[in-house]
């Protein structure tokens, strides 16, 4: 191994046996890429040790898999070193602190999003490990500051590779991170293979009688996703269509109450309201089985870093909306930039101005036709299985990515 300023390791099919993931979101299974990447490695015979702050968000028990999480005020305090102080100093200290008391011996690491990539870059410096870069959300100097974006410049450009949603997303996060554009990797935010409807269904649970059509809002439920619009449209729904609220943890009446929704429409007999969330984001068979329609809107809010540019610019980063389409659901949608020129083009949906307009798109939607388009749309543009070859390559090479051809 070299030093600190050495060359890095070159990772090969005998030496990749154990892998760093570095996820400070703290809900890798919840995220449809990195839960592929997690099987993908786990398949081949690599270990993993996962690095993140407890959340609301499972991490369920899984061979093969080292969880070393940590709290809340541990996770508060870093957050003050990469995001306030944005002090080198100081997160080098932190993470040589880290990899000399509980890290073991790495062939690779994963940095995730911003913290991710610093903390990984740090450690390749240390310890010589090279390390690839998941992008899933993008900060702009704009809305943060150029000091904030320094250690994100010094480091990404060491990544062996970097891998980002779409041709819009790379080209931003290029220009704002400085990242070497021979390196990149697209990689839509989507699960592997079609998913499988499960005989036992939530509408049965939460007792929808047969005849109605069901649509689904699921995911975050937040002012940034127009979730209060979106449900209180529902009053204005045609027969038979009711709604069911999945918030992407189970906590959906708790997020409703926080979005001050009132009692009257939380009450409502054409709401129902889902409490259970699956462990993994790519088991959604019994959540979406018997499901018409899906409802994706995103509304850019620039009081945040997380919600203003990076939702103006979603491109193909909507997890919601690819598992819809992996399940055959229709989606109703506004008007999002590219999955809303897909659902134009290749017919798996709708698009409306506001929520006010889903209740006319539902009337209107051919969900059988819609449906088989959403499957297909799924399988020859998302799925990760279309490109598992070329992820493993390039992780069992520790991220080198021959650009030719891109």
């Amino acid at each position: 191994m070299r030093g600190s300023r050495g060359i890095d390791r070159q990772v090969t099919s005998e030496s990749l046996k154990h892998v760093l993931l570095i996820h400070t979101d703290g809900n890798t299974f919840n995220n449809p890429t990195l839960k592929c990447i997690v099987d993908l490695l786990l398949e081949r015979g690599v270990q993993i040790t996962i690095r993140y702050p407890t959340t609301r968000a499972p991490m369920p028990a899984t061979p093969g898999v080292r969880f070393l999480g940590y709290g809340q005020l541990y996770r508060r305090f870093k957050s003050i070193v990469f995001d306030r102080l944005c002090s080198l100093r100081l997160a080098r200290l932190l993470v040589f602190l880290e990899s000399t008391i509980i890290y073991r011996e790495f062939d690779l690491i994963i940095g995730v999003d911003r913290q991710g990539l610093i903390e990984a870059g740090i450690l390749n410096r240390l310890k010589g490990v090279p390390f690839v870069f998941f992008s899933f959300e993008i900060m702009f100097e704009s809305e943060t500051s150029s000091r904030y974006k320094t250690l994100e410049r010094i480091f990404g450009r060491r990544a062996r590779c970097w891998l980002v949603q779409d041709e819009e997303r790379a080209a931003l996060l290029e220009e704002e991170n400085g990242l070497d554009s021979h390196r990149k990797v697209l990689l839509p935010l989507a699960s592997k293979g079609l998913g499988t409807k499960s005989q036992r269904r939530l509408r049965d649970t939460l007792g929808i009688p047969a005849e109605k059509r069901v649509a689904m809002l699921m995911g975050s439920i937040s002012s940034w996703s127009m979730a209060s619009e979106v449900i209180l449209s529902s009053e204005f729904w045609p027969e038979p269509w009711v709604l069911v609220v999945h918030e992407r943890y189970g906590n959906t009446k708790e997020a409703m109450q926080a979005m001050n929704i009132p009692e009257n429409v939380i009450q409502s007999d054409r709401i129902f309201l889902s409490q259970d969330a699956p462990d993994h984001t790519d088991d959604m068979g019994s959540v979406l089985a018997g499901v018409d329609a899906g409802l994706a809107f995103y509304r850019p809010e620039y009081r945040s870093a997380y919600t203003g540019k990076n939702i103006e610019h979603i491109g193909l980063a909507s997890g919601k909306i690819s598992t819809f389409l992996r399940y055959g659901v229709p989606v109703v949608m506004n008007d999002i930039g590219q999955y809303a020129h897909l659902a134009r083009t290749q017919g798996f949906g709708d698009v409306v101005d506001d929520p006010a307009g889903i209740g006319d798109a539902l009337a209107n939607l051919d969900c059988d036709n819609a449906s088989q388009k959403a499957l297909i749309t799924f399988s020859e543009r998302f799925d990760f299985q279309n490109q598992e070859e070329e992820i493993w390559g390039l992780l069992l090479e520790g991220g080198r990515h021959n650009a030719a051809g891109d």
